[in-house]
C-alpha cells in the first residue's frame, strides 16, 4: 500500500527517530529517511512523502515542521500529510496537537493493522485543506471559534485534493471564499410566519 510513499522521520533524538523509521518500514513504506540521516526532504523519487512527527518536540518545533512543510510548494510537498506520533495524553493535549494543523495525531501503540488503516486515510479520496494568510492545512474551524472568526471573515480558499500513491497529488477545486453578511429578512415576509402565522416571528 505504501510501497510508493516515503515516510520522512522528525524526532526529537536518536532513538526516537530509529522508533519512527522502524514503524515506517514495518509498514512497508518504499522510502524511509530522516532529519537526523541527513537527507533532505525535498530529494526523493516517491510520489507521497509522510511526514513522521515525534511529539517529543517542543510545541514551538512542531509549528516549526508543519510552517516549513506548508510553504514548501515545490512538487506540492505542501499537501503531504503531516502525522504526529504520541503516547497517551490528556483529550485536551490532543485537541492542541489536533489544533496546530496536523492531518492526524496517532497514539502509540498501535497494531500495524489499524496504524496502516490510519495512514491509508490519507490516500485516494477528497481532501479539504483551507488556505488563508497565515494558515494551509486541515479546516479545523469546528474546534476553535478563534479559528473560525479569523478564517471567515478573512478571504480564504478552500482547496479540495486526492493523494493518489501512483500519481501524486492532484488538486481538484480551488474554491475563493471569504465573509458574507446576509440582511436579515422582515419578519413579516419570512416564510415561517407565512405558514404558522405571527406565532413564529
Amino acid at each position: 500500500m505504501f510501497e510508493h510513499c516515503r515516510a520522512f522521520v522528525i524526532a526529537a533524538n536518536a532513538v526516537e527517530t530509529r522508533a519512527l523509521e522502524l514503524t515506517a518500514h514495518n509498514l512497508g513504506f518504499g522510502e524511509v529517511a530522516s532529519r537526523l540521516g541527513g537527507s533532505g526532504a525535498t530529494l526523493s523519487r516517491a510520489v507521497i512523502t509522510y511526514f513522521f512527527v515525534d511529539y517529543r518536540l517542543a510545541d514551538d518545533e512542531l509549528l516549526d515542521v508543519i510552517d516549513a512543510v506548508r510553504e514548501e510548494r515545490s512538487a506540492r510537498l505542501c499537501y503531504s500529510p503531516v502525522i504526529l506520533f504520541t503516547d497517551d495524553c490528556p483529550y485536551s493535549t490532543m485537541l492542541k496537537y489536533v489544533r496546530f494543523g496536523f492531518d492526524d495525531v496517532v497514539g502509540l501503540p498501535q497494531s500495524r493493522d489499524v496504524l496502516a488503516e490510519r495512514l491509508a486515510e490519507q490516500l485516494d479520496s477528497e481532501l479539504v485543506y483551507v488556505e488563508a494568510k497565515d494558515y494551509l492545512g486541515p479546516d479545523r474551524r469546528r474546534l476553535d471559534s478563534g479559528a473560525e472568526l479569523r478564517v471567515g471573515i478573512s478571504s480564504h480558499t478552500r482547496v479540495t485534493f486526492v493523494r493518489d500513491a501512483r500519481h501524486g497529488i492532484r488538486v481538484l477545486r480551488r474554491e475563493e471564499r471569504g465573509h458574507r453578511f446576509r440582511a436579515r429578512p422582515d419578519p413579516g415576509t419570512h416564510f415561517m410566519p407565512k405558514l404558522f402565522g405571527h406565532r413564529a416571528v
